[in-house]
């Protein structure tokens, strides 16, 4: 790092915080969050806690997924590490524009030892198997939110299909892709990873979508119908959502998509209260997880005074942690 971005660091880090609280502060602030009234009970708080835990495990996932994903272009990274980089990264999702995720992402894993050229690819085919694997299992409610025109789910379907069969397709797109814009890609894999990633995600989906059942059923509604409803509703909701680039983390569009999938099994208010607080749910893990991290990371400083923590990244088929296991 130059002389003068050394001393802009800090600025920048001020700057992109402000960001993040500008965008947590835009995606609650036109939320109704009266409707939510019928969850503030003690009857619901087991519900309510299940879907909390739900959602961090599912965080989890997702983040194991990436770390596969970045593991195939040759960069295997310690868990503490990978957490580190992928959930601060996640934050930066408040802020409008996808662009910020990658560029927080790519400035703290240039500290392990990873180059911007592989953060940033990983990002990109992460978020390919984030939308298609959202996709795939989105269309368990595309009756109810699409009608007669969800057919067109089977094509991320295929795709998946595709993926699973021939994994190293990643690799090769994403070493395309490096030379058409003129960079290097160190390592390319041969596309194991890309399983796990798919795999991770897939999982992360279904636990996800279990946040949202719960707060379905504690409303009163059927438990089978609101399982399909709830994991199939959820991730079609927020993959749509998530290509509004402009509507930080997809707010109050999601919301909306995510009531219209209910609506078969809740009144309208309470399509719209689990909505609401599956936001809720979604947002307070979110940022409890991130600070977990931040804090594990910095009680690790603390005991390593004399260096930095030990975060770098091992080369593919080296002595780190396989993803995915």
């Amino acid at each position: 790092m130059t002389g003068r971005l050394a001393r802009l660091r800090p600025l920048l880090t001020a700057a992109l915080v402000v960001g993040i609280l500008a965008g947590v502060w835009w995606a609650v602030r036109g939320q109704d969050w009266s409707v939510a009234r019928p969850l503030v009970t003690g009857d619901a708080v087991p519900y309510l806690l299940a879907a909390a835990g739900c959602n961090i495990v599912a965080l989890l996932c997702a983040m194991r997924s990436w770390a596969s994903t970045l593991a195939d272009l040759g960069h295997r990274l310690p868990a503490p590490a990978a957490a580190r980089i992928y959930f601060v990264g996640v934050l930066a999702k408040y802020v409008p524009g996808r662009v910020w995720v990658v560029v927080t992402q790519a400035r703290l894993a240039a500290d392990a030892g990873v180059p911007g050229t592989a953060t940033v690819a990983a990002f990109l085919l992460n978020v390919v198997v984030m939308l298609i694997t959202g996709l795939v299992v989105g269309a368990l409610a595309a009756p109810g939110v699409l009608g007669g025109h969800g057919w067109w789910l089977l094509l991320p379907a295929a795709l998946v299909i595709a993926l699973l069969v021939r994994p190293d397709t990643v690799g090769r797109l994403a070493g395309l892709g490096a030379r058409l814009v003129r960079r290097d890609l160190p390592a390319v894999g041969t596309g194991a990873a890309t399983r796990a990633a798919i795999g991770w995600q897939l999982a992360c989906w279904v636990v996800s979508g279990l946040h949202l059942w719960l707060l379905v059923v504690a409303l009163g509604a059927p438990p089978l119908p609101a399982l399909v409803a709830g994991v199939g509703g959820f991730a079609l909701a927020t993959v749509l959502s998530t290509l509004v680039v402009v509507v930080p983390d997809g707010a109050v569009i999601r919301e909306v998509l995510i009531a219209v999938a209910l609506v078969g099994l809740l009144p309208t208010a309470g399509a719209g209260a689990a909505a609401i607080a599956s936001r809720a749910v979604c947002l307070l893990t979110e940022l409890a997880v991130a600070g977990a991290v931040l804090l594990g990371a910095r009680l690790a400083r603390r005991r390593h005074p004399a260096g930095r923590v030990p975060a770098a990244a091992a080369p593919a088929g080296g002595v780190g942690p396989e993803p995915g296991r």
